[in-house]
Order: structure tokens, then C-alpha cells, then sequence
């Protein structure tokens, strides 16, 4: 898909109606495409998330309203804007909106002009609003800031973990910064479903930028999560290289100093940090903590996670 164009995920079990707004919106530029089944609609959204999403209310599996607050209330997803379609005769003037925390409405059956004005209005609203990595759709530094501070402030027990690929730089130098790119999102991939698999309301995904990434769960969960993400980026990563370096499991390419230098099939290093057994005030603390953390880690070979057991 053209990372230049908005990704508009439409959620309907009308065909025409479905295809109709498609169309309007292709129209205006945008990458738009449909679903006729909102539970397929949820593994989409999982494995590659839109830019906005717009749902009928009454779908027949899972009904747009209740779409709507499952995604709402998924701290990994719910930055993305949801339009819900309301049709003119269900009586949407007595909808209850305080109980559904969508972005906006459009009537139905659907006017062109007002359609692209909402979903033009609710991008102008999300860029105001969120810091979102464009190229993984995850929230950026200014998210992350925000709920591990909230998670400080309410003295939870919690695991902040960061990710950093290692030897992804000489990769991006070899292969170009498109297939780099790919790899970014692969590992927000794994990362989130990671994260969603633990099947826990506390959760958090968030991308510092380039290849660091950040989660954040409660203390007890995080050992099994960073198992899943290393278990998961060690199948796929192979996958990006060329079959000559995946068979000698090793590329050639330049280090910092621009000199020649053989590096292995990348691996994925991953520091983390609790509160279990020492004080955090700020998340600063955390983040010192979490450097030291990840260079140790980076000296070892392989895959591997590191948690801080200091007092």
C-alpha cells in the first residue's frame, strides 16, 4: 500500500452502500477499502491498523457500537479515529453517545460532501490530538511519556520494556531504507499482538522512532510477552534478507566508521524495567535505567531480553 495516502478501513455489511463510499473516497485521494464482517474487521485492523476507520452500527456480528468501545478501550488501538454510519430512520438523535466514544457520525443513506468533510475534520482532529509514528501508526513519545508517568503516579506494579533491533542500521545500508521499513512494521506486528495475546486490560505499545520500540504491562506479565516478541521477530526476520545471506546467516556491509565489516541475521535486544523491587518517580528514572539495561544487553549474542532485579 502507498505510504502517501491516508488508509481508510470501511466496516459494512451493505455492499452497495460499502462500495459507494469507497469510491468517494478513492476519489479525494484516499487508500479506502471494505469489510462486509466486523470480527474479520478486528484482524485487520490488528495486522496492518488504518488511519481511520468508519463502521455501520448495525452490524450483524459484532454490532458498530460495540466495535467501537473494543477498540476505544484498547490502549494500542484506541488512537485510531471511528466514524460510525447511522442510518435516518434509528432514531440516532436519542443515541446514548456519552456510552459510545466515536469521533464522529455521518447519516445514511450517505451525502458525498458531508462524508468527506467528517472524515476530513476527524484526521484534522487526530493530528492535533495524537503523536502516532506515521510509518507503524503506533503512539509516539508523547504517549509513552504519558502512561508510563500515569502508571508511576498511580503506584502500579508495572514492567516497562524497551526494543532495540540490533544491526539494523547496517541492514537499512545494504538493502535500502524501504525494505528497512518493512521490518519496522513487522516488529510493531509482533510487538502488539504480543502484547494483545496477554489478554490484559493494562496494556500499552508505543514507538520512540527508527527501530526502538516501548511496551508497557503489568510486572507479572512481562518475561512471557518478551518471550512471544523474540520468538516471533526470530521466525520472521529471516524472511527480509536475500537468500544468499539468509544461507550463510550473515550480510556484508559497513559499520559506523564506514568500514567493511560482516553482520549477522539481526536479532532483537530487550531492556526492562519494573518497579517490583525499587522506587520510580519519573520516568526519566525509568529510562536511565532502561539505557544501561540495553547496552548490556547489545553485548550479548542472539535474542534476548534483560530485566533489572536491582533493589
Amino acid at each position: 500500500m502507498s505510504e502517501s495516502k491516508k488508509r481508510i478501513l470501511i466496516i459494512d455489511d451493505d455492499p452497495p452502500t460499502a462500495e459507494f463510499i469507497q469510491n468517494t473516497l478513492k476519489g479525494k485521494g484516499y487508500l479506502a477499502y471494505y469489510t462486509e464482517d466486523s470480527k474479520n474487521a478486528l484482524d485487520i485492523i490488528y495486522n496492518e491498523p488504518p488511519d481511520l476507520i468508519i463502521i455501520d452500527i448495525e452490524m450483524p456480528s459484532i454490532k458498530g457500537d460495540d466495535l467501537c468501545r473494543q477498540l476505544k478501550g484498547d490502549t494500542v488501538y484506541g488512537h485510531l479515529p471511528v466514524i460510525l454510519l447511522i442510518p435516518s430512520e434509528f432514531g440516532w438523535s436519542k443515541i446514548n453517545w456519552d456510552s459510545i466514544p466515536a469521533d464522529d457520525y455521518i447519516i445514511k443513506p450517505v451525502n458525498p460532501d458531508d462524508l468527506n468533510l467528517r472524515v476530513s475534520l476527524s484526521f484534522s482532529r487526530s493530528a492535533r490530538e495524537l503523536d502516532a509514528n506515521p510509518l507503524t501508526r503506533l503512539p509516539g513519545n508523547n504517549s509513552i511519556m504519558k502512561e508510563g508517568q500515569k502508571r508511576i503516579d498511580l503506584g502500579k506494579k508495572f514492567a516497562l520494556a524497551y526494543i532495540d533491533l540490533d544491526n539494523f542500521k547496517p541492514y537499512n545500508d545494504k538493502y535500502g531504507f524501504s525494505r528497512g521499513d518493512e521490518i519496522l512494521r513487522m516488529t510493531a506486528r509482533v510487538v502488539t499482538n504480543a502484547v494483545r495475546d496477554m489478554n490484559h486490560p493494562d496494556k500499552f505499545v508505543g514507538h520512540v522512532g527508527g527501530d526502538d520500540f516501548v511496551f508497557i504491562v503489568p510486572a507479572d506479565f512481562v518475561e512471557g510477552v518478551c518471550e512471544q516478541v523474540i520468538k516471533y521477530f526470530d521466525l520472521l526476520i529471516t524472511t527480509f534478507y536475500d537468500e544468499e545471506d539468509r544461507v550463510r546467516g550473515y550480510m556484508d556491509s559497513v559499520n559506523r566508521k564506514g568500514e567493511k565489516e560482516r553482520f549477522p541475521i539481526m536479532t532483537v535486544s530487550i531492556a526492562v524495567v519494573t518497579n517490583e523491587k525499587r522506587n520510580i518517580n519519573h520516568l526519566g528514572e525509568a529510562s536511565a535505567i532502561a539505557a544501561d539495561l540495553k547496552k548490556y544487553a547489545k553485548s550479548l549474542k542472539g535474542s534476548k531480553y534483560v530485566k533489572d532485579l536491582r533493589g
